[in-house]
């Protein structure tokens, strides 16, 4: 049996539906908080475990119970809230008897000077992973390549892409992408002790993310290498908490000095498949995100 937690977030969702296509639904089910939003993937014959809480390792023990294999998809909290979460499901699933845990880190949680707050978080967990005596394997991600649309809104509503990033550049990836390599990753046992790097094909700057989405739309949107306080300034004017600026600005950083530019073959090489271009969704989606005059 494989368990997959958050497999009612959009990665878990993306990670279920790939998984679906390698096995038998039934050997596999997903661990949420509330079942009720996970309702549609029972109807599908998909066993859903509600109550999952990262905050708790007792419910983390039950929902791993009789799991072979643990998909932890990272969760969403401040750093020192995040970092005990993990530990828990961590904790739950060794408790439960699971054989191999997957999780789900991120690309630059060996550069220990990162400013991304939550590469702080990720190193912890794989380091707790290393010391737990469960068998595991590293999936580490680059940014999601949707994460552009809702920059791409705020550029057409300011008439500039606002981003501290200089000239660093991303390999960013679809989360189709990493929902099929993921699902690869837990599929078999043959992945045990390994890291894997998950990008996209191409790495690129956020001056190349601005000529995409002006092309798309048929309207000059040029990249504003703004600086650090003035784009938190806008996270926080959008209602973002004060954790998830710090983090956004944090990642902003760590694009600047390159450390997720480097491009990885590992989604082909575990899929079978090409990776997307990271910039080929803006293209599609872009249009549809332009206000009628």
């Amino acid at each position: 049996m494989i368990v997959i937690t958050g497999g009612d977030g959009q990665l878990g969702r993306a990670v279920v539906a790939a998984l679906r296509k390698r096995i038998d639904p039934a050997n596999f089910a997903v661990s949420v908080r509330d079942a009720d939003k996970a309702a549609d993937l029972a109807v599908d014959g998909i066993a859903v475990r509600g109550g999952g809480d990262y905050s708790d390792s007792d419910s983390m023990a039950r929902a791993f119970d009789g799991g072979r294999t643990a998909l932890i998809i990272s969760g969403n909290a401040p750093v020192e809230v995040r970092q005990q979460q993990q530990r828990n499901a961590v904790d739950g699933a060794k408790r439960a008897g699971v054989q191999r845990i997957v999780y789900t880190s991120v690309l630059d949680a060996d550069a220990p000077n990162s400013p991304f707050p939550f590469t702080t978080v990720h190193r912890d967990t794989e380091a707790y992973l290393a010391d737990s005596g469960v068998a595991h394997t590293i999936a580490r991600h680059t940014a999601y390549a949707e994460l552009n649309l809702l920059f791409a809104k705020g550029a057409l509503a300011t008439g500039k892409l606002s981003m501290p990033t200089g000239d660093g550049r991303v390999a960013f990836a679809t989360r189709t992408d990493l929902g099929n390599a993921l699902s690869a990753l837990i599929a078999t046992d043959d992945h045990a002790e390994r890291i894997y790097k998950l990008t996209g094909p191409v790495a690129y700057s956020y001056a190349d993310v601005a000529a995409a989405l002006s092309e798309a739309v048929g309207r000059t949107i040029p990249h504003d290498d703004c600086s650090p306080e003035a784009y938190a300034a806008g996270l926080s004017a959008a209602g973002l908490p004060p954790f998830l600026v710090e983090s956004m600005v944090g990642m902003a950083e760590a694009i600047r000095q390159r450390l997720y530019a480097e491009a990885s073959p590992d989604i082909e090489r575990l899929t079978g498949q090409p990776a997307d271009d990271g910039l080929a969704i803006l293209r599609r989606v872009a249009p549809t995100l332009v206000q009628p005059a």
